[in-house]
């Protein structure tokens, strides 16, 4: 009898130690399998951290390097405006310089002969008050006789400098004003100094990539 009981608690003592091991094994088998799956989880997380960080730091690489370019675009662009508009002045000033009254004197003869040529026989040229005073001294006396009473000198304060010629009560002129004169020159010449000024900042070829 004392056998049989000695046997009994043997058996439930390995009986007991079994199910605890298997236990054990059970819960590091657990452990080890939720550890794996934590390190796959925080190894995918990293990468997803990483690659997102690389992307918004190439992203914002190429957003700063498209707002340099589009400043440095801006600024050659108000440089072209500044660049002109100082070349329009300069050109202008030197057209009005250059239309002096002996210049003028010079431009309206070979002006009015043309237009008494072309049977035009009064003619009317308007200009300033200063060079009106001016021209009437020294025109009149280099005009041929049967021009001097043809020709009509008429003040208009719209003009600047220069003068405009037509046929007497016409109202259509022949411009040769300092700011017809200006702007024709700027006209034939602004194109060249924008080309001059012209630098490929390679904003198209960024905005295709952006797509």
């Amino acid at each position: 009898m004392e056998m049989e009981l000695k046997n009994l608690i043997e058996k439930i003592k390995q009986d007991g130690v079994a199910q605890a091991e298997a236990d054990a094994a059970k819960i590091i088998q657990d452990a080890q399998a939720k550890a794996a799956d934590i390190i796959t989880k925080s190894t995918k997380d990293a990468q997803r951290i990483v690659s997102n960080a690389q992307q918004e730091s190439e992203n914002f690489r190429k957003s700063s390097e498209t707002a340099l370019k589009q400043a440095a675009r801006d600024a050659l662009l108000a440089l072209r405006v500044r660049v002109s508009e100082f070349f329009a002045r300069v050109v202008k000033d030197k057209v009005a310089e250059e239309l002096h009254p002996e210049a003028l004197k010079d431009i309206i003869l070979k002006a009015v002969e043309y237009s008494m040529k072309t049977g035009v026989t009064d003619i009317e040229i308007v200009l300033n008050d200063k060079d009106k005073k001016a021209l009437e001294k020294i025109l009149f006396a280099a005009l041929r006789k049967e021009a001097k009473e043809r020709v009509i000198l008429q003040e208009k304060q719209g003009v600047q400098g220069g003068f405009r010629i037509g046929a007497k009560g016409a109202g259509s002129y022949l411009d040769f004003t300092d700011q017809a004169i200006a702007d024709g020159f700027r006209r034939y010449l602004n194109p060249k100094l924008v080309d001059a000024l012209d630098i490929d900042l390679g904003l198209k070829q960024d905005a295709g990539d952006a797509k």
